[in-house]
């Protein structure tokens, strides 16, 4: 006996199909354990495949898990994009009209809030992150990391301290070098794996539009994922990194700018990514951005066993 579950294909951060980064979206998971979702999203072979579920804590409005093709991870930023897509283009929970809604979401990064503003020609997603709390300095590692993404020493900016969090973060500085990139993902997985790292981001501040502030690549194949064309979750370590580093000044404590991402495999992508600071401390991030249905359809699964 199989059972059909419908789900979708949302290419987040972009409002253009085949840009930004695809993920699959399950509206109602309520009737999938976790064995089952890992295996749809291994079927679907995204970077992320997202399952909106009902609340277990009290205060959450609803519940989002995310899955690699390997792995169930903790937080994803484009596939909760995506999801909150779904969910407002088929008017679910309570987005039937045009207007603007608050949800808190449960996830195994904690509640997080979203906010969904839906229009008539487009629907706009804003995410809050947790804000790091500790980044470590990481520049002893440097020579390590230059081998693994075969780089040379001079590619990496001296001005800027390479720091970890739960990812890597390394300052290139030039974006035709950060183009040209090759890592070898067999090395780059046993030093994740190793210092329990879950990704390599690895940005430049050369840009492609004159309005954004950085450009990133990357790379997570220890979760699955070679090369991901546009990492929400990346961006809240990376912008308390440029808070840090002074390459980036609030004003009136507040902080806007544009990321670019997955251009480099044809799927370009932009992030719009908010920081407040208050007393010199990061208070709150947020990154936004539109995403596209791109098909959906029904996928049949055999039964709980």
């Amino acid at each position: 006996m199989l059972n059909r579950i419908h789900i979708k294909q949302i290419d987040a951060f972009t409002t253009t199909p085949f840009q930004g980064n695809p993920a699959a979206v399950v509206n109602d998971a309520s009737k999938l354990d976790s064995r089952q979702m890992q295996s749809i999203a291994r079927e679907m072979n995204l970077s992320e495949t997202a399952f909106v579920l009902p609340p277990t804590v009290q205060g959450a409005d609803l519940q989002l898990r995310w899955f690699t093709p390997l792995i169930e991870v903790p937080l994803c930023g484009h596939a909760t994009i995506a999801a909150f897509h779904s969910l407002a283009e088929d008017g679910l929970y309570g987005m039937e009209k045009h207007g603007t809604y608050n949800f808190q979401v449960e996830t195994k990064s904690g509640i997080l809030p979203v906010e969904v503003i839906k229009s008539e020609e487009k629907i706009g997603i804003n995410l809050g992150l947790i804000v790091p709390t500790k980044f470590e300095r990481y520049q002893a590692q440097k020579l390590d990391i230059i081998r693994i993404l075969n780089l040379n020493i001079s590619d990496v900016d001296p001005k800027i301290l390479i720091l970890r969090s739960e990812y890597l973060i390394v300052p290139i500085r030039r974006l035709h070098v950060l183009y040209s990139i090759k890592p070898n993902y067999f090395a780059v997985t046993n030093f994740l794996n190793q210092r329990n790292l879950q990704g390599i981001c690895v940005f430049t501040q050369e840009t492609i539009d004159r309005e954004s502030l950085v450009h990133l690549r990357f790379f997570a194949p220890n979760e699955g994922i070679q090369e991901d064309p546009v990492t929400g979750s990346a961006h809240g370590p990376l912008a308390v990194f440029l808070f840090e580093n002074n390459l980036l000044a609030p004003v009136n404590g507040v902080a806007t700018y544009i990321a670019e991402q997955g251009d480099v495999l044809g799927r370009k992508g932009r992030i719009n990514v908010t920081l407040s600071v208050e007393n010199n401390k990061v208070q709150s991030i947020k990154i936004g951005g539109y995403a596209v249905t791109v098909f959906e359809t029904d996928i049949l699964i055999p039964n709980k066993q």
